[in-house]
């Protein structure tokens, strides 16, 4: 590993502390008299030519910080609670006034910007960046590159070939620029499990087929807890996990989720608080398929304005984000919302919708919740790979130190696909997510959490979620695979953080030490899941439904929900995680395979056609995968500190 910022001559960093979100990236690549802004295609796929230059494009340019140091200085003091400063946050035109570019210096970029024959749009509040458009011939002579076309996975797209430079002295204020590079597309990280009939058009749990005061029995239907149904007629074959394995779940419900974290004790419900997400698209349809939930699940509807979306300035773009399946993101959106609505039912839910899925718009996103400084945790259930561009890295260090600044909490799912290595790291290099592997945030990963009755109050085992599958086939139980798990790992591009040094063992955060991820985690197993309701774009029908999903894309926003019931802004989590009692997070140990569900799975092979086969899936399965990560005592790299299993600890642990 190394580091990126050392390497690219950026800044000296203070003893102690973590990447800054400096900008100077030095001239590597670049022109002499020119500073880089950001780096050429890192991701080329097949080269189609030069773009048409008559063509625009739109991209977004971030401005330094005026006193870098002291913004991370007071974020640091501001977040620890041993500090006098801690608690006493800024409001936005405060941090502006201390920390942000000076108008003065911004009028000149924005004037530069104009001479280039580029059209910059209106500054944010805090002078952090601007939305610039223009066409693609005006791009390659103000940045002195080339902005090509490739395509690759059956997309095509356009990127700068070389390095993007300014002069200096412009590079004096202008530290990036955002969104020219359209070769990676950011995802989401919820997951499904591959149960054959997972969706239901039901209006009632016990439409699902479980019987939420039944016995213990053998039953084709889902289950309400763990170990209520087995499946019928299993076969004689040896299963790879001892004896007959229950059969998946139904999805937990709120009500459900709430009495197994103990928040069902908690006097705050989240009245007067408010919770952000950012994600691109929108689904028109999701106030109304949230109150159709509530009310098929016996729960609290919203109120009227309780959820509000906030749309992008420049529209939708359409080649992304539709009315009706909202760019496919239709059921992401309907778990972050009714994730937070189950934990805090009374919090304001705040949805800050992106024009599409590039880390321009979502920086956007981010900094409408931020620079409007109405919420106070913000969940982000997306990512992608991790760069070593510092004009994107940078960027989104700048908005979190903000938020930070600001007391806002910032949540990322840590991904879905473990270390990225497909369960064989002896193939695969591992590969960390962003951004959940920046360390001004708060990552969350993913555990499979079992109860053990029907209202949720008892909770059986909770592991870390890793999870493999043994398909039965011809008779034979085939081999362990990978089918996916709670992310985690360690930045390849952000130096260790202040606060996990001397916390985090050397194995995780490695022998030049970098930032080691995830911080936290909650309940994640897609076969236990999340109960929610929306119309799905992708079903035959179209038509709302009742379905369980997972993914940390469950536990980030249930975490956020969790963490406004402290009923006040508790601001950066990590240095409470990272110190004495660590929030009152519960430790999660151990690589033992010794849970696991018994499930009807339709199986797409690469070749032929889909079947449904009885599969054993096994829960917390470290131990059949060669992967990084790993489940153990004290701090690990798929559950972080551990999870809130007792709310109270928590918020007690994160409010001094």
């Amino acid at each position: 590993m190394r580091t990126q910022l050392a390497l690219l001559g950026a800044i000296t960093l203070a003893a102690g502390a973590a990447a800054t979100p400096a900008m100077a990236a030095g001239n590597p690549g670049g022109a002499k008299g020119r500073k880089v802004v950001a780096h050429a295609v890192q991701r080329p796929g097949q080269a189609l030519g030069a773009a048409p230059q008559t063509s625009g494009t739109s991209f977004i340019v971030t401005f330094k910080l005026r006193d870098e140091a002291g913004a991370e200085s007071f974020v640091k003091a501001v977040s620890d609670p041993s500090s006098p400063q801690h608690g006493k946050y800024l409001n936005p035109a405060q941090f502006t006034s201390r920390f942000a570019a000076s108008q003065t210096d911004v009028s000149r970029a924005l004037a530069w910007l104009r001479s280039q024959g580029l059209n910059p749009g209106a500054v944010s509040p805090t002078r952090s960046y601007v939305q610039v458009t223009g066409a693609v011939s005006a791009v390659n002579k103000a940045f002195s590159t080339s902005i090509r076309s490739y395509r690759s996975a059956g997309r095509t797209y356009t990127a700068p070939a070389s390095s993007v430079t300014v002069p200096n002295d412009v590079g004096a204020v202008i530290s990036g620029v955002v969104g020219l590079d359209r070769s990676k597309t950011l995802t989401t990280s919820n997951a499904r499990s591959d149960e054959t009939g997972q969706k239901k058009a039901a209006g009632s749990v016990s439409a699902l087929g479980a019987k939420p005061g039944g016995k213990s029995a053998r039953s084709d239907a889902c289950s309400s807890y763990y170990g209520q149904y087995t499946l019928p007629n299993i076969p004689d074959a040896k299963s790879p996990l001892t004896g007959t394995q229950p059969g998946a779940m139904c999805g937990y419900t709120p009500q459900q989720m709430r009495a197994a974290r103990g928040i069902d004790k908690v006097k705050q419900t989240g009245k007067g608080r408010s919770v952000g997400i950012t994600l691109w698209c929108n689904d028109p349809r999701i106030a109304d398929d949230t109150n159709t939930w509530a009310k098929d699940l016996g729960f609290q509807k919203l109120r009227n304005g309780q959820l509000q979306v906030i749309a992008p300035a420049g529209g939708y773009d359409p080649q992304y984000c539709d009315d009706k399946d909202s760019g496919g993101v239709n059921g992401e959106q309907a778990l972050d919302v009714q994730s937070i609505h189950g934990a805090a039912p009374d919090a304001n839910i705040v949805y800050a919708a992106a024009a599409r899925p590039f880390d321009d718009a979502l920086l956007a996103s981010l900094h409408t919740l931020v620079d409007g400084n109405k919420v106070d945790a913000i969940s982000n259930s997306w990512g992608g790979g991790e760069t070593n561009d510092p004009a994107t890295n940078d960027a989104y260090s700048s908005v979190f130190m903000q938020a930070a600044a600001q007391g806002i909490s910032v949540l990322f799912s840590s991904g879905d696909d473990g270390d990225n290595t497909g369960g064989d790291q002896a193939t695969t290099p591992p590969s960390p997510d962003y951004p959940a592997a920046n360390p001004w945030i708060t990552a969350v990963g993913g555990t499979s959490l079992a109860t053990g009755n029907a209202s949720g109050s008892k909770v059986s085992w909770e592991q870390a979620w890793n999870t493999s599958r043994s398909v039965l086939k011809d008779d034979a139980w085939g081999p362990w695979t990978y089918r996916y798990g709670g992310g985690g790992g360690v930045s390849q591009y952000h130096p260790e953080p202040y606060y996990q040094k001397g916390v985090v063992p050397t194995r995780f955060t490695g022998v030049d030490p970098h930032r080691a991820y995830p911080d936290l985690a909650g309940a994640g197993d897609p076969y236990t899941g999340y109960l929610i309701g929306f119309h799905d774009g992708e079903a035959a029908s179209g038509n709302f439904g009742l379905t369980k999903i997972g993914g940390t894309s469950w536990s980030s926003p249930w975490t956020a929900g969790t963490v406004v019931l402290a009923g006040k802004r508790v601001g950066f989590l990590n240095p409470a995680i990272y110190g004495a009692g660590h929030a009152g997070l519960s430790d999660i140990a151990g690589n033992g395979l010794t849970h696991g569900f018994e499930v009807k799975t339709t199986i797409v092979p690469k070749s032929g056609a889909p079947y449904t086969a009885l599969t054993t899936v096994g829960v917390n399965s470290q131990e059949v995968q060669n992967q990084t990560l790993t489940s153990e005592p004290g701090y690990d790299n798929l559950t972080g500190f551990g999870v809130p299993a007792s709310t109270r600890a928590f918020l007690s642990g994160i409010s001094r």
